[in-house]
């Protein structure tokens, strides 16, 4: 396993960032997330909605789910909306076995989830 991970923050309107994530969300490269949304925010009072892309995240283990869940931490805390757009299927998956699927993401877990554990 590759340790490589981006987070590319964008603000295509000034009330919503964009937040690309591409590579593996785990032990070696889960702490850059919430430090990249964290800073920005603070730099960005005019941001109401913070969405994630999860299409590029190729693995996700318990440390990167701490960081998904220290996002939304940071995002709520600062009494903004998160949203975690384009996730695959295993993502789903990882959300709907540990419980956090509505907590992270506003949604009951999707049968899909489900039917693919």
């Amino acid at each position: 396993m590759s340790t490589a991970l981006t987070c590319t923050w964008t603000s295509p309107r000034a009330d919503t960032a964009h937040v690309v994530i591409v590579g593996e969300l785990e032990y070696a490269t889960a702490a850059m997330l919430p430090r990249l949304v964290g800073a920005r925010l603070a730099d960005a009072p005019e941001v109401e909605d913070v969405r994630l892309d999860c299409d590029g995240i190729e693995f996700c283990d318990s440390s990167g789910l701490s960081a998904l869940l220290r996002v939304h931490t940071v995002v709520t805390g600062a009494g903004r909306r998160l949203h975690l757009d384009n996730r695959r299927p295993a993502l789903d998956r990882l959300l709907a076995l540990t419980g956090t699927f509505t907590h992270l993401t506003g949604e009951a877990p999707a049968s899909r989830a489900r039917a693919d554990s």
